[in-house]
């Protein structure tokens, strides 16, 4: 009688080394994820980190330390919006917004306005008397002049912008509470670097 071998299956040439291949494949896409996860907040960091100072070829020294303090028009906040694209001809555009509803939407702003920048930068001379208690402050540099933030793959922008507090987020803009402001009790100059 022939010995009956039920302990051993049989195995093919084709299943023969099954298992591994499965885990040498599985571990390969699971790295290849990862490679893919760590690149693209390597992207992240550096769309949102601020530029380097030398790209600047602006003064960028503050109002507030200076003689020009003491000469600033009463009841005002001057808003200078500093750009690093010094060869654009597009203007640069503003908007102060009142609440975390409306912010974000150009058409729900108190105050929209826009400049050509001269030398890299504009400055805006606001009444205190008109501003709210809280309220934020957006602006981009229309490099094109199209009038709207030109934005690329993931809605991310293409054109140089800024928020009050200098405010920035790792993915998409900052929230309202980010970039709110307290409204001065006197004349102020604030700065916002749009990059």
């Amino acid at each position: 009688m022939p010995v009956q071998n039920d302990k051993l299956p049989f195995r093919s040439p084709n299943e023969k080394g099954r298992y591994r291949r499965a885990w040498k494949e599985s571990h390969g896409n699971l790295l290849l994820s990862f490679a893919g996860v760590i690149f693209l907040i390597g992207l992240a960091m550096i769309w949102a980190s601020p530029p380097d100072t030398s790209e600047f070829d602006v003064d960028l020294g503050t109002v507030a330390n200076t003689d020009q303090a003491r000469s600033l028009p009463p009841n005002v906040i001057l808003i200078r919006v500093v750009t690093s694209q010094l060869d654009s001809p597009g203007p640069i555009r503003i908007a102060v917004y009142d609440s975390a509803e409306n912010f974000g939407n150009p058409d729900r702003a108190i105050i929209k306005d826009s400049l050509v920048p001269i030398d890299g930068f504009v400055v805006w001379e606001i009444q205190l008397g008109i501003l709210p208690e809280q309220f934020a402050i957006a602006a981009y540099h229309d490099l094109d002049d199209n009038g709207e933030l030109n934005r690329a793959l993931f809605n991310a922008p293409v054109e140089p912008y800024g928020f009050s507090n200098n405010a920035r987020s790792l993915v998409g803009p900052p929230t309202y509470e980010q970039t709110i402001m307290e409204r001065p009790s006197e004349s102020t100059a604030i700065e916002i670097r749009v990059y």
